[in-house]
């Protein structure tokens, strides 16, 4: 017997662990954003604490910056974990985080005035992940405060302690970060509107491709479901009455003498009968029947689980209903009626044969005269 060797299945990507990232899609979001901030903070950790033991900055100073580090984005991390902001405009906490890395420049800037420019460098680094999220007056805010407090803090450091302060060193770097800071706002400003643009065109691409999915169903005039929907609906109902063997009914209604209402009205009072009709049609039948516009002014009913007899009531009442409509609305003098041919699908029947019986059954109301309705009974 020949050996088989078993395919082998795809192992589906394990889910993200709801421990860390939280229950709900919006919790893990923002976590796992808040999360690609954290390298950078570990970066810049990491130089203070060389910095420390090579000697080039005291131990507390690097002890308080890494501190101030943690606590932030611990704080962060609890606040996106709990859940308690996925609901507001942006659950990300991106202008809270924003201001965070500007105080955390801020800080480093203050207690070594010799890391300045490596400070200012960090700066971009740590913006750049939510620049883009930040409305405009937050990334002025962003953008102006910053080198403001910059400022006040060579400010106040020349008036206690002028001799630690390298006078053309600290312009510059001030110069660098006031120049630096708004380019970083128009480029987050053409991003965010990149962003936008994205996300409308994306708005626009599902409106446009619901509305083809909608033409490809329905019918243009009436709106009703078209043939070709039509058949796959009666397909997969000939499947399920296999499944569970109860009948279902159909009915070919065919508006009486239309020609002549296009005759003697014009096309458009035409149109707006078979809307008009589509519309009654659609008040008067159950909630499980399907109306399809089958053909010009025929229709094809589909009736889950309803006989013969029970889907010739729905269509009487669909008769008053026609009968007491007011269609001078449409026409002064415009009368509309219906007839139409019912009948059975039974498990065993072909639906090209059912459909068959219909028809026959509407050519023989047609023949009776007007607003006949006619049940054709399947052979045994």
């Amino acid at each position: 017997m020949p050996h088989i060797t078993p395919t082998p299945t795809e192992v589906p990507a394990p889910a993200p662990s709801p421990w860390l990232f939280g229950d709900s899609k919006g919790q893990r979001y923002a976590t796992k954003r808040l999360m690609l901030t954290w390298p950078c903070y570990a970066f810049a950790d990491l130089i203070l604490s060389l910095a420390a033991g090579f000697g080039y900055l005291e131990p507390w100073k690097a002890a308080v910056q890494v501190g101030y580090h943690m606590l932030g984005l611990t704080v962060f991390y609890l606040l996106l974990r709990s859940g308690r902001y996925e609901t507001r405009d942006e659950p990300t906490l991106a202008y809270p985080q924003v201001l965070f890395g500007c105080s955390a420049v801020v800080l480093s800037y203050a207690l070594d005035h010799a890391a300045s420019a490596s400070a200012l460098q960090m700066l971009p680094l740590i913006l750049v992940f939510d620049l883009q999220r930040l409305s405009m007056r937050q990334l002025v805010s962003a953008m102006v405060g910053t080198p403001a407090a910059l400022c006040a803090v060579l400010g106040v450091t020349w008036l206690i302690a002028p001799e630690t302060i390298q006078g053309r060193r600290e312009l510059l770097d001030l110069l660098a970060a006031s120049i630096l800071l708004p380019a970083l706002g128009i480029i987050a400003k053409d991003v965010r509107d990149l962003r936008q643009r994205q996300l409308d065109q994306r708005v626009e691409l599902q409106r446009t491709l619901k509305q083809l999915q909608d033409l490809s169903i329905h019918d243009s005039l009436t709106t009703l479901y078209n043939r070709q929907h039509m058949l796959g609906l009666l397909d997969s109902e000939m499947k399920r009455q296999k499944r569970n063997g109860r009948p279902f009914s159909l009915a070919i209604l065919d508006i009486d003498q239309f020609k002549q209402v296009n005759d003697r009205f014009g096309h458009a009072a035409g149109d707006k009968v078979l809307t008009e009709f589509a519309k009654l049609a659609n008040q008067t039948i159950g909630a499980a029947d399907t109306l399809a516009r089958w053909g010009g002014e025929e229709f094809l009913l589909l009736m889950p689980e309803h006989s013969p007899q029970e889907g010739l009531k729905t269509l009487e009442t669909l008769r008053e209903a026609l009968a007491q409509h007011n269609w001078s609305q449409t026409a002064e003098g415009l009368v509309v009626s219906f007839s139409a041919g019912i009948t059975q699908q039974r498990a065993k029947d072909e639906l090209k044969d059912s459909l068959e019986r219909a028809d026959r059954g509407l050519r023989q109301a047609n023949q009776q005269g007007k607003a006949q309705l006619v049940i054709v009974e399947a052979s045994q």
